[in-house]
């Protein structure tokens, strides 16, 4: 590499365009919102509480209590690669590449909704699960991991898919006993138990599924771009993913499982995009979060070979699939 491409990639990986990029996906999305380009998504299926869609009006107030929820989702990424050195760099890069892709998506980044409060709630559980590595007391880590868990249940039932992902975390954090399983299924009912045992709601109706063909959601052409976002997010998951798979194997054994564990939760919420795709909007944000890690790790194992090219083209792909939004 020369110095001027050293010089750029130090530049990237800054704090300062942390910042920068960071503001480019909040003016990304007042921009979707002045030119009426964010259309309204509705949330899967509620168990108790409104789904997060109708705890706000549209409009301003909706937006920015998401982008909120967005930045403290980043927030959280970067005090868990920080307090595990899980990315082996303290460069935020990764989380404001993170804001940045789900900018590119103004339908999921412009309006309050499950998808964001999805990624608030994985990611605090992620940072749980990883404070627990080999530890025997660990209980009540275990217990909140999944009452946050349960919390998101009483919103959307698909929270549901998420606990034998964290139940397998256990398994990774070298914590799977009888104790911990326990907290787990105490702490995923207490939400619920309290809720419904206090009469603060009435009892949940069992859901009816019934099966959507896919043709039905390709015939929208106005669901083209966050389809684009959503594969290419799936694509570089894959692509970064087994890059990184070399260098990680060469880590120490709590460096592996706690990479393992995000590869597991980033596999899920692939597969589960995938098989539940009429609930895309859902799994996006998410999924936005996994692959960050991915990237993060991709850009520290080839600062010095010009992986910054991989990026810049990656974020250049994303940010025309949100001009295409726009001018559609």
């Amino acid at each position: 590499m020369t110095r001027k491409e050293l010089t750029f990639t130090r530049i990237i990986r800054s704090r300062g365009m942390g910042v920068l990029i960071g503001l480019a996906a909040v003016f990304m999305t007042l921009q979707a919102q002045f030119a009426g380009k964010i259309a309204h998504i509705g949330d899967f299926r509620t168990v108790a509480f409104p789904t997060p869609s109708a705890w706000l009006p549209e409009g301003s107030i909706s937006m920015w209590a998401n982008i909120i929820v967005v930045l403290a989702t980043g927030a959280v990424m970067i005090i868990i690669n920080r307090h595990f050195n899980l990315l082996r760099t303290t460069s935020a890069f990764f989380a404001a590449y993170f804001v940045f892709v789900t900018a590119c998506t103004p339908a999921v980044m412009g309006q309050l909704g499950a998808s964001s409060l999805l990624a608030l709630i994985m990611m605090g559980a992620v940072w749980l699960i990883f404070s627990i590595y080999n530890q025997r007391i660990s209980s009540r880590r275990v217990f909140l991991a999944f009452f946050l868990i349960g919390l998101g249940q009483l919103t959307e039932y698909t929270f549901a898919l998420y606990i034998p992902v964290f139940i397998a975390a256990l398994g990774q954090m070298r914590v799977f006993t009888f104790k911990k399983i326990l907290a787990a299924i105490l702490g995923n009912i207490t939400p619920a138990w309290i809720t419904w045992g206090l009469g603060l709601i009435p009892e949940p109706e069992i859901p009816q599924f019934c099966f959507t063909p896919p043709s039905m959601l390709l015939a929208d052409g106005a669901d083209w771009p966050m389809l684009s976002a959503a594969a290419l997010t799936l694509l570089a998951g894959f692509v970064f993913g087994n890059l990184n798979l070399i260098k990680i194997i060469g880590f120490n054994a709590q460096a592996r499982a706690y990479n393992g564990v995000l590869t597991l939760l980033s596999i899920a919420t692939g597969i589960f995009s995938i098989v539940n795709f009429t609930n895309l909007p859902l799994y996006i944000t998410l999924l936005n979060a996994c692959v960050a890690f991915q990237v993060g790790h991709f850009f520290r194992f080839t600062v010095m070979r010009r992986g910054y090219i991989a990026v810049v083209v990656l974020m250049a792909a994303y940010f025309g699939i949100y001009m295409w939004g726009m001018l559609s």
